[in-house]
């Protein structure tokens, strides 16, 4: 019994003075805003997704360089026929690797995707489009690449509320007489 009380206090102070962890996710879901289109049945948009990236730690974009480092992607699912095409990625920053000559495309502090939307004409609204976003997050103060990740997310769209323009007749203008 005198054996475990040094024991337990050993262990109570590491828990307290452990060095700082990295988060438990490294990029989080910030906002999806439509950005063009209409959410309308039948209609097409397109939706913003922001992610934040924290501070201490960047992504690849398309092609790591370091070993275990893998290209970030984000996919967004469908609800019955309300499909999302796949995303374009704002733009990458470029980041110099010690030990490389070639700077490489990178994300830090944050990233942006555009998602086209093709809205179903027997869509229900709202529309929630369940997505993810996988990485492997690299320790900018090491320079090593982290375990695979992968965070998910809902796009939610409201309906908009334009409606569309309604077609009116013209007055029927009766023909003159001579």
């Amino acid at each position: 019994m005198k054996h475990l009380l040094p024991l337990f206090c050993a262990l109570f102070v590491a828990q307290h003075y452990a060095p700082a962890q990295a988060p438990a996710t490294v990029v989080t879901f910030e906002s999806a805003k439509l950005t063009a289109g209409d959410a309308l049945p039948g209609s097409n948009a397109i939706v913003t997704v922001s992610f934040k990236i924290e501070a201490g730690y960047y992504l690849h974009s398309n092609r790591p360089i370091l070993r275990g480092a893998m290209a970030t992607q984000v996919q967004v699912g469908t609800l019955g026929a309300t499909r999302a095409l796949p995303g374009a990625f704002s733009n990458p920053g470029q980041k110099t690797i010690p030990g490389n000559a070639v700077p490489v495309q990178v994300y830090e502090g944050g990233l942006t995707v555009t998602v086209p939307v093709v809205i179903a004409a027997n869509a229900v609204f709202p529309l929630t489009l369940p997505g993810t976003i996988s990485y492997a997050p690299v320790n900018e103060k090491t320079q090593t690449a982290g375990r695979a990740e992968l965070v998910r997310f809902n796009i939610t769209l409201p309906r908009t509320t334009k409606t569309p323009p309604v077609a009116t007749k013209a007055p029927a203008v009766a023909p003159k007489k001579k």
